[in-house]
């Protein structure tokens, strides 16, 4: 039996993503990027804000969907609504950064608006 850590997240992206390999039919698309989820706590009758971020690594169609939208009027700062797993990405030999992967039959993504920065 396996176990899954599964995340559910809603944040902002903090810049675009990184992609690779899209429209390559060699290897899996893969885009990555860094939301920044608002997190409210009450101390002592007051209501705080503490802003988390969270690494997020879409694989397959849904980077291509990342891409499209990243297309049309980029990523940073669009309200993104994700379901992954929690897992560990390999930045070394040694090293992992923690992160959120998102693929299709284990997760969702939805990127629910476009901000308006004129005003």
């Amino acid at each position: 039996m396996f176990d899954y850590a599964q995340v559910q997240l809603l944040g902002r992206a903090t810049k675009d993503a990184e992609l690779h390999h899209i429209n390559d039919e060699q290897q899996t698309p893969r885009a990555t990027f860094t939301i920044a989820c608002n997190i409210p706590t009450r101390r002592r009758g007051e209501v705080l804000t503490t802003t988390i971020y969270r690494r997020i690594m879409v694989l397959g169609s849904f980077a291509n969907y990342v891409a499209n939208c990243q297309q049309s009027g980029g990523l940073k700062g669009r309200l993104i609504n994700v379901v992954g797993v929690m897992a560990d990405e390999r930045v070394g030999e040694d090293e992992y950064l923690e992160i959120t992967r998102v693929a299709p039959g284990s997760g969702a993504i939805k990127i629910m608006d476009r901000r308006n920065h004129d005003g």
